[in-house]
């Protein structure tokens, strides 16, 4: 039996799990999607991941690869997986082949994360776990305009998390979009790549920008700072997805990535 090298598009809750990477002693998304792959096809599997989500990150579009020996079609490896791992809250959207050196991580040519704020009044007891509550009405403009300037190559070391400081914090920023979504208000970061909480320490900035804490044009200025202090707070992880990951060819996923519910 030919050994066959599969893309996995995965969904899942983040809350209960430590992150994506394997962690001893503590639960993880690729503890149990191996686990559930390796019940699937009766042999030890090994997955790379396009993003290592960190600790309460949700996906609704992560990939994943690894190599099988297995005849069992696509549709029926979603069905059969999703099924082991739906006590997880995990579930595999999509499966397609892919040439024998395909790797999720190395062959990510960009990938887009959604943090989801929930701006009104009162919190929704439906998306607890899923959305930021910001009981103050944000200013939209205010907040578009101050990622506009994030956008291009730049040294995001303002916006990298202690972890993050650690590598080179140079990223390519394709696009930044804050777009109003019912009562939700979502900020959509697409890079080549994300250093440590840069979504979140992004988000957490335009939060207070929005709220008239801080003016549109100071954001060009944490920027080029390269400093962790001036950027506003970190954002909760439980507002973050990873919404979709970029290849050349691209996946061949036809319905595209699940929105989180908007009440």
């Amino acid at each position: 039996m030919a050994v066959r090298t599969l893309a996995l598009v995965l969904e899942y809750d983040g809350g209960a799990y430590k992150g994506f990477q394997r962690q001893p002693g503590r639960p993880t998304v690729q503890q149990r999607v191996e686990e559930g792959l390796a019940v699937l096809f009766g042999v030890p599997v090994a997955l790379s991941a396009a993003g290592r989500t960190d600790a309460g990150v949700h996906a609704t579009g992560q990939v994943v690869s690894c190599s099988v020996e297995s005849e069992l079609a696509p549709r029926r490896i979603c069905v059969a997986a999703s099924a082991i791992l739906r006590g997880a809250h995990i579930a595999v959207l999509h499966a397609e082949e892919r040439e024998p050196c395909f790797n999720a991580r190395r062959h990510a040519l960009a990938r887009t994360y959604r943090y989801r704020i929930l701006n009104r009044p009162s919190p929704s007891p439906l998306l607890a776990g899923r959305v930021f509550h910001v009981s103050l009405p944000l200013n939209v403009e205010a907040m578009r305009s101050a990622a506009s300037c994030l956008i291009g190559e730049h040294d995001f070391a303002s916006f990298a998390g202690r972890e993050g400081r650690e590598k080179s914090t140079l990223r390519t920023v394709h696009a930044v979009e804050v777009t109003p979504a019912g009562p939700c208000l979502d900020i959509v970061m697409t890079a080549d790549s994300f250093v440590h909480n840069m979504v979140r320490i992004v988000a957490g900035t335009l939060i207070e920008i929005g709220r008239g804490r801080r003016a549109p044009d100071e954001m060009a200025a944490i920027l080029s700072s390269k400093q962790r202090a001036r950027a506003g707070f970190t954002a909760p992880a439980y507002g973050l997805y990873l919404e979709a990951v970029r290849y050349d060819p691209p996946l061949a996923y036809p319905f595209g990535p699940l929105p989180p519910v908007v009440p």
